[in-house]
């Protein structure tokens, strides 16, 4: 048994103590009194040792119980803890948040919250009987991705080396691929038929993302959330970043940055712009105190004439305990005038829409102009003509996928497994979309929740393509990557809807020119897989979490990169794809690998929720949830109440004691 507060009880026992033995020590002294003779003298004398200010102290049955009833008391201020040990057969999983927001260094000696849930799953593992060989324990760590380090054994030493490897990343938390893992584990519904009752010990600070809207379910499991992080630390971080160009002056850049910040009073914090390692602009920024649910936040903008290429940077003034959110980071593409080809036999709203999203030449083809055109000239041009950076197609499937990124209306590229089926007799005739994914690059900023579709139809999309809009009988917008290209598709014909007409479709345009369109570079194509994408407007971005996929030189098999870690991919196709990012900063490729602009990979982090360093109250889990209030309550068991309740019934005692000597 250990205390969590012993100098506050010791405090208390100097006080106290002292004070009760006193009452016992000390004699009652009386009022002087002048006597007129010495013949009283005896009795003087007698009077005058009874008032005595100090005595003997005697056996005294009440002091015993008020010292006992004190010693109780000064226990229970002590907050008593009992640590948890695992009853014979039990099994446990412990389970590591290893996101962003661990790193934050408010443990104490300035340790990082991940090394403090290290600490005590360490702790944990000890109550592990290694003599049972029914019980034992599983380690599960978890990030943007989650990961089975060790599975059940009842080996402490195996157990200790799998915590103790656990590294940490700048990606988001999920938590719901770590639960998946543990369910096939837990007496739960379709469980395995040997699988017994477990505990799963989650250390983390809450701040982990939910895919859906509903709680998180671990059914036949009991759940300890151990709360780790101190609730008044502050932090000051970006949370977005992204740089666009001006459509009538393309050498105009506009750099936008998003803070947020945690404090609970107003800070003042100077931002400083950095263009390739110099400080070009500083700009002051006054953000207010956080809110119960929200960090305070504050945008900026800043304004450059930028023609060129350059490497963006974004830092922050203030001191905190997380490092990942203090900068932003960005590789700025050259200004390009961007050439698209519209394959159409004739929609001026489609011709309209590519003009006013940017597209300075604009090259209208036939359905059959387009195919006389070879697939080489599309992407490297011919007759002294540049190469086209997006193909429109309206209302037409081509008969080979394009060598370049594409966008089709009521259609879908000639891919395996893409293809665009016609609404059924019995389906309404008006539809509306249902859902999309708003923090995709091609839906930023899209709202289609009043546009109405004349029979949309669906999507049938591969396994490998990405559902970004869903409509009443299914997929309405997707995207595929083929060879190093985007691919996205639209079901649904613009005429046949009202889409046209609202301010969305042309957001969406703007969108698709900057996603699609600049994210292939004259040299060759390039993109990202997974959350952050790799267009941030005109510049060249990755989030934490993401993968990449570059564009290698030809002839060139494997492809590294050197920065916050080492990455390395195979080339196939002429693309290589690279592992998750796992931690914030730039990225520089190995010599003559990879393709512009692709030679640098800015990486950051850019997630509020992470950027929120605040312990959450509780884990959003809706069953067998622990609440815990700093300290575990499963893991190390307060038992001040047993130490209260005595303290009380010994209270009734001493009051017997009491009256029945009144009585007697």
């Amino acid at each position: 048994m250990s205390f969590l507060s012993p100098l506050t009880a010791l405090a208390a026992a100097a006080i106290t103590v002292p004070l009760l033995v006193s009452l016992y020590f000390l004699k009652l002294r009386r009022k002087p009194m002048a006597v007129p003779s010495t013949l009283l003298w005896k009795r003087a004398v007698q009077d005058l040792q009874v008032n005595a200010p100090f005595q003997r102290i005697r056996n005294n049955l009440l002091l015993w119980l008020q010292l006992l009833l004190l010693a109780l008391l000064l226990l229970a201020l002590a907050r008593p803890v009992q640590r948890a040990t695992l009853a014979p057969g039990e099994r446990v999983v412990i389970v590591i948040d290893r996101s962003a927001s661990m790193n934050t260094r408010d443990a104490a000696g300035g340790a990082s919250r991940l090394e403090e849930a290290k600490q005590k799953a360490l702790e944990l593992i000890e109550a592990i009987d290694a003599g049972d060989s029914a019980s034992g324990a599983m380690v599960v760590t978890f990030a943007q991705r989650a990961q089975v380090v060790q599975s059940f054994t009842n080996d402490r030493g195996l157990l200790r080396s799998a915590v103790r490897g656990v590294t940490p990343t700048d990606q988001r938390g999920r938590l719901e691929p770590a639960l998946g893992l543990i369910a096939p584990h837990a007496a739960g519904p379709g469980a395995a038929a040997d699988a017994d009752a477990l505990t799963v010990y989650v250390f983390s600070d809450g701040r982990v993302h939910r895919d859906t809207g509903e709680a998180l379910a671990l059914p036949g499991a009991t759940l300890a959330f151990e709360r780790l992080g101190e609730p008044t630390t502050a932090n000051l971080g970006f949370v977005a970043a992204s740089a666009r160009r001006d459509y009538n002056r393309p050498g105009r850049v506009g750099i936008f940055a998003r803070l947020a910040h945690t404090g609970s009073a107003p800070v003042r914090a100077n931002v400083n712009l950095r263009v390739d390692g110099r400080v070009v602009r500083t700009r002051a920024v006054s953000l207010p105190a956080a809110t119960a649910d929200q960090p305070g936040q504050e945008s900026l903008t800043f304004d450059l004439d930028l023609p060129g290429g350059a490497s963006i940077e974004l830092t922050h003034d203030q001191q905190d305990t997380l490092a990942a959110d203090d900068a932003a980071r960005l590789e700025l593409l050259p200004a390009q005038r961007l050439r698209v080809m519209l394959v159409t036999e004739g929609n001026r709203y489609l011709r309209q829409a590519v003009l006013a999203a940017g597209a300075r030449d604009l090259v209208l083809k036939t359905p059959a102009e387009y195919e006389g055109i070879a697939p080489q000239t599309l992407r490297d041009g011919g007759g002294g003509e540049p190469g086209y950076d997006l193909v429109v197609f309206d209302r037409y499937r081509p008969a080979s996928v394009p060598t370049v990124s594409s966008l089709s209306f009521g259609s879908a590229p000639p891919v395996d497994g893409f293809d665009v089926f016609a609404s059924s007799g019995d389906a309404p005739a008006m539809q509306s979309v249902l859902t999309w994914k708003r923090d995709h690059p091609l839906m930023r900023y899209v709202v289609l929740d009043d546009v109405t579709l004349r029979r949309p139809g669906r999507l049938s999309v591969p396994l490998s393509a990405r559902v970004l809009a869903v409509g009443l009988a299914g997929p309405l917008i997707a995207e595929v990557r083929v060879a190093g290209r985007t691919h996205a598709a639209v079901s649904f014909d613009v005429l046949e809807s009202r889409w046209p007409h609202h301010w969305s479709f042309q957001v969406f345009m703007v969108n698709a020119l900057e996603v699609l369109g600049l994210r292939a570079s004259p040299a060759g194509g390039g993109g990202a897989e997974g959350r952050g994408g790799a267009a941030a407007g005109a510049g060249l971005m990755f989030a934490t979490g993401a993968s990449a996929t570059v564009p290698v030189a030809q002839g060139v098999s494997t492809v590294g990169y050197r920065g916050p870690e080492r990455l390395s991919g195979t080339a196939r196709s002429g693309s290589a794809s690279l592992p998750a990012f796992e931690r914030v900063g730039v990225y520089q490729a190995d010599a003559g690998e990879v393709l512009p602009p692709f030679e640098r990979l800015p990486v950051n982090l850019l997630d509020v929720l992470e950027s929120d360093i605040r312990p959450a109250a509780r884990l959003e889990v809706s069953t067998g949830v622990a609440q815990t209030a700093g300290a575990s309550s499963l893991i190390r068991k307060e038992v001040w109440t047993w130490f209260a309740w005595g303290a009380l019934g010994l209270l009734l005692v001493e009051w017997w004691v009491y009256a029945r000597r009144m009585r007697v």
